[in-house]
């Protein structure tokens, strides 16, 4: 009875054990892994780690983890190649393989969402137009029922002023971005040439560019809290 108790004293032990070096071996990685990253995208920090599933060691072994989680504070990404920032950028990993002896990691699947928010769409827009010279720009905010409100603003005399507002909708289509708003709702801003150049800056086609390589955008979705941004994608390499 002794023995079989100093048995499972001993089972106990090793299993405890088996759990922590599990758990230390986890932590470790996760830190690698956040590291590179860090790296490969050109962070300003180290985004948050979690691989998913238990045992741990056991996914090493064969060289692929299950379920893998990004959490990025803050991502660069590009309009027209003015910088737009997207924040509390989420990714999930599925199915990421590991090679080149643990040093390169790739995702199967990718998705991933963030937010923009207004203040920043509305710096990145009103710095792109402001490139036409011809004093227009745009304000953004949420109009309800996942619609964009534009605050049309015109700037004479080195102010700035609102002129009018109308709300829109967000067309994405071959990776390109349009503001789509019924011209009959553009307010009257004077003379037809002006509503018209006004026009112009609403329909151009915009480049959102830029992504973490191998995902592309395929949703934004106004939201009351900002911009909402979907991304996908397969066979991406995470670190390496």
């Amino acid at each position: 009875m002794r023995a079989l108790r100093i048995s499972l004293i001993v089972v106990v032990v090793l299993a405890v054990l088996a759990v922590v070096a599990d758990r230390v071996a986890l932590y470790v990685t996760q830190g690698e892994v956040a590291s590179r990253v860090q790296d490969r995208l050109g962070l300003e920090r180290e985004p948050d780690v979690s691989i998913n599933g238990f045992p741990f060691l056991t996914q090493v072994l064969g060289s692929e983890l299950d379920d893998v989680h990004l959490g990025i504070n803050s991502y660069a990404a590009t309009v027209d190649g003015q910088e737009l920032s997207i924040h509390d950028l989420d990714i999930e990993l599925d199915n990421v393989t590991l090679t080149g002896g643990f040093t390169q990691a790739t995702a199967a699947r990718a998705h991933g969402e963030g937010m923009i928010s207004y203040t920043e769409l509305t710096r990145a827009y009103g710095e792109l137009m402001a490139l036409s010279g011809n004093g227009f720009g745009v304000e953004f905010e949420y109009a309800g029922d996942g619609q964009l409100l534009l605050v049309l603003q015109a700037s004479a005399m080195g102010q700035t002023l609102d002129i009018g507002e109308v709300a829109g909708d967000l067309v994405l289509e071959g990776g390109k971005v349009t503001l789509s708003v019924d011209e009959d709702e553009i307010p009257d801003i004077g003379s037809e040439e002006m509503r018209e150049s006004a026009r112009a800056q609403l329909d151009q086609e915009r480049t959102i560019a830029g992504l973490p390589e191998g995902l592309e955008l395929t949703s934004l979705e106004p939201t009351e809290e900002g911009l909402k941004v979907t991304v996908d994608g397969e066979n991406m390499t995470v670190s390496g």
